[in-house]
This record gives structure tokens, sequence and C-alpha cells, in this order.
């Protein structure tokens, strides 16, 4: 028996490494699926033989599709050369998929496969907790994926009409690490609990600051004033040590220009004393082994370390003064275990 478990995060990965553990499989018969140009923790590279590094996407995006529209033949060409990065690991065995969402190409081309047995959804950050299950087609769409793209395309299309296809006879549950995670899938739901590490940063920071990619809905102006107003927040704690990380979509998306405006405005801000952290620390980990105050716009790493011990904050009721009203919860969503999990940032809850 073999398991390909799609990998596009540190969370992905924890909860992966966790059910491999839990269940004792062999590692040599696993297989990480890895996108978005996600990197294994090194301390855990050798421990996982088979790796597959792979342009495609595993959330639903337009880039790294295996559909290739009208061209026929490229989409018959790109579902070879998909085929052709798992079927070696297989040997034609019998496998399990595990994955983070269905309205996406990779979900349907695994479970399509003559030897699936099945597949399982992950947790993969705030969207698991939502009291939602969208339906990826609807009016004309859905009637041209019903008559057309699931009937011709079906290794492609087979999954595809919801975030969890759990109409699927190849559905076989989710897992998450909390108990109130797919609350529309509570009677298929596995529990694994939270599968953070301790680590050595070799320093004790006292806060711990996202940089999240404000720069995606917000101007530079309107950027310094949320730095700022969050800035006389962070100085009433009088910290002494205050540590930060970027977000992962600045090494995706932000270009030189934009981090570099990040690096003197939060400096200037914040302090020249921060202290950045290198892209491969998971926050989770640091959350976990120090229990410092946390601050993000909107993280799922906030949920997760508030039920480690941790005191997170969201500076959303900052944004919201500059923010697009109509769009402002399209771009931050409301989750409601979010907001109980958070402590909102204001003067009276210091």
């Amino acid at each position: 028996m073999k398991y390909i478990f799609g990998v596009s995060s540190h969370l992905t990965f924890y909860i992966a490494h966790r059910i491999i553990e839990l269940n004792h499989f062999d590692r040599n018969e696993c297989l990480l699926f890895q996108t978005r140009n996600y990197s294994l923790p090194d301390n855990y590279n050798a421990q996982y033989p088979h790796q597959v590094h792979t342009g495609y996407n595993l959330t639903n995006s337009k880039s790294g599709r295996v559909f290739a529209g009208a061209n026929i033949f490229k989409t018959i060409r790109n579902i070879r050369e998909f085929d052709a990065l798992i079927d070696p690991f297989l040997q034609n065995d019998d496998f399990f998929y595990y994955t983070q969402v269905c309205s996406n190409d990779i979900t349907s081309l695994m479970a399509t496969k003559k030897n699936c047995l099945g597949f399982y959804v992950i947790e993969d950050g705030l969207a698991s907790y939502r009291d939602f299950n969208p339906q990826t087609f609807t009016g004309i769409r859905y009637v041209v994926y019903k008559t057309l793209l699931n009937p011709f395309f079906n290794r492609i299309y087979a999954c595809k009409n919801h975030f969890i296809a759990s109409e699927s006879p190849k559905f076989k549950g989710c897992i998450a690490t909390l108990p109130f995670c797919f609350p529309l899938h509570q009677d298929k739901l596995q529990v694994i609990g939270l599968p953070y590490e301790i680590i050595d940063l070799g320093f004790t920071p006292d806060a711990l600051l996202s940089i999240d990619p404000l720069y995606l809905h917000f101007s530079k102006e309107e950027i310094m004033q949320i730095y700022t107003e969050l800035g006389h927040f962070i100085k009433d704690k009088q910290y002494k040590t205050i540590a930060f990380k970027y977000h992962p979509n600045f090494f995706a998306a932000a270009n030189t220009e934009i981090r570099l405006f990040f690096e003197r405005t939060i400096r200037d801000i914040l302090g020249e004393s921060m202290i950045e952290l290198d892209k491969s620390v998971v926050l989770e980990n640091v959350l976990k082994t120090y229990r410092c105050d946390f601050y993000t716009d909107n993280s799922s790493v906030a949920l997760y370390g508030s039920q480690m011990g941790a005191k997170c904050y969201t500076y959303k009721p900052i944004m919201r003064k500059y923010a697009h009203k109509e769009k402002f919860e399209e771009w931050y969503p409301t989750i409601p275990v979010l907001e109980k999990a958070f402590l909102p940032v204001g003067a009276n809850n210091q």
C-alpha cells in the first residue's frame, strides 16, 4: 500500500508527518507531492526519500493547471506528464491520497487513477474552519461542467464541483488538528491534535510579528498608517525582544522595491533592534516553544498559537478603517473561531 500527501505549507507537512507517525506508515511507501515552491524543514528531508516538487497547484488557481482549455492535445500531454511524476513511485500499487481541497485538477487526477482506493481532505488553515462547502460551478458554468467537462475530461473534473467532494465514492473523510475544524463534516472527522514541536532560536522573543502581505490591498500610505497605529500598541507593551517574519507571499510575489519599503517602514516604526527570522522557521513552533505574544492581520498561525497558550492579537480593526468596505470581508473573511481566539487590538484590551 502506498500513500501520497499533497504538501504546500509547513502546516500541511506537519499534518502529513503526524498522520504517518500515528498510523505507523513505512516512509518508503509515502510520497510527498510538494507545490507552491514549498520545501521541507531541513531536519526532515532525510526522513522522506520520496518527494516530488511540481509547478502544479493544489489550490484552485488558474496558474499551474493541467487542463489546457481548447488545446485538447496539450491537456492530454499534461495528464501524461502528471502521471509520469507519480507512476514510478506507485509501481501499480494501490494507494490513498491526502489533499487540502478538491476544487482543483490534482485531486481529480489522483482519485480517477484505477489504483486509488480513496482520498482524505486534510486541514489547510482558516478555510477548513469555515461553515461552508462552496460549489465550484454555478449557472451556465455548471451546465458546461455537467454536459461537457465532467463527462469528457473526467480525469480532471471528477471531484471539482465542491471545495470538499464529499459526494465522491472515493471520499474517506477529513483529518484536522482541532475538533471544531470542518464543521460540515463532523461525522467523518478524525482529530490528530496540534503537530508542532519545540525548537531553539538561540534567543527568547517576547513578541512575534507576522509581516502579512498588506501590499495586495492597501496603498503605501495606508500601510504606514496601519503600522504606525499598531506600533503605538506594541510599544506600550514594552517588549524587550521582538522577532518578525515575512509571510511566504513576499517571497512568491513581492518585488524588491516592496520588500525594501516594508523593511524600512517596520524598522522605522518598531525599532532597528527587531530580529528577522529565516523563512524556514515555523511560526507555530516558535509560539509552542516561547508562548510569546503574536501579531498578525488574519493568519491561521494565531488560531494554533492561541491553542498553545500564546496571546494572539489581530490588527484587523485598524485595517478596517482604511479598507474598501465592500471588499474587506472578501480580502479578510470573518472566521468566528478566529475572532474568538484573537484578542482585538484596542486601548480597552491591553
